[in-house]
């Protein structure tokens, strides 16, 4: 064989051994992931919304109250994010591994 072919080799097996891990890792925390992604849309959408909604059906056009609302419900997401954050029971095969050391 060549070594050009030798490090074509070489740099394909590299590529493929530093991507499992990478594909392993998210297939192990996809659940963590999805919940990650849910709450930051919620995040960015659930404050505007309601800003806009409380606007004018709440506060008569009082940009100060609507803005405070958003804010308080920002906050209402991100202690719910906690909250599920601690509640979520770890994988037995991280309880396992701890075991073992």
């Amino acid at each position: 064989m060549s070594d050009s072919k030798q490090q074509q080799t070489i740099v394909t097996n590299q590529q493929v051994s530093e991507a499992a891990p990478l594909h392993a890792w998210i297939s192990q925390n996809l659940d963590v992931l999805v919940k990650l992604m849910v709450f930051t849309a919620a995040l960015f959408a659930f404050p505007i919304v309601t800003f806009f909604v409380t606007l004018h059906s709440l506060f008569d056009g009082n940009t100060t109250y609507a803005g405070g609302a958003a804010a308080l419900m920002a906050n209402v997401i991100v202690g719910l994010y906690i909250v599920v954050a601690m509640l979520e029971r770890p994988k037995e095969s991280v309880t396992n591994e701890k075991k073992k050391d």
